[in-house]
């Protein structure tokens, strides 16, 4: 299904004249556990939740290149901005990816970070992530126990440290 709906907005695009000046992004706001875990949906930490899918393709875009560096949702609407020839003021807190897409020397952030609050659905803890490249710490509030992962010797997280 989303293949043909992307099919469609892509045909559209063609049809009307806008496909050469375009950059189609496709995301998601979360992943979803599938049983990793003992979970089912988002109302987790794991990276089977916080690490989303992010493609970007248009003209300029090389194909097929994966970067592996640590990035925000927030960094897309910063990478729009710098596509569109918009200048970011210096209140936020963004970073363009075009650099990243360009093939220049890109490391990504140093850290990311991600909240999870209780709402009509899930009644759980509020919870907050921290995560660089090598670890992730995750809070609970009024908790005294939390998650430590040493993601090189544990990638899977199943050791909380």
């Amino acid at each position: 299904m989303i293949d043909r709906q992307i099919g469609t907005l892509l045909n559209v695009l063609e049809e009307t004249g806008y496909l050469d000046n375009s950059i189609v992004i496709f995301t998601s706001d979360h992943g979803d556990c599938l049983g990793d875990h003992g979970h089912i949906q988002k109302w987790t930490m794991y990276d089977s939740v916080t690490r989303v899918p992010l493609l970007l393709w248009g003209r300029g875009i090389p194909s097929g290149r994966r970067i592996d560096g640590l990035c925000s949702l927030m960094d897309v609407g910063a990478t729009i901005l710098d596509f569109a020839g918009v200048e970011q003021t210096d209140t936020m807190q963004a970073k363009s990816l075009r650099s990243a897409l360009d093939g220049d020397d890109w490391t990504g952030r140093d850290y990311v970070y991600a909240e999870h609050v209780p709402d009509g659905i899930y009644e759980g803890p509020y919870m907050t992530m921290i995560r660089d490249r090598h670890w992730k710490l995750v809070h609970f509030l009024n908790s005294d126990t939390g998650q430590l992962f040493n993601l090189e010797s544990d990638p899977q997280e199943e050791h909380n440290l």
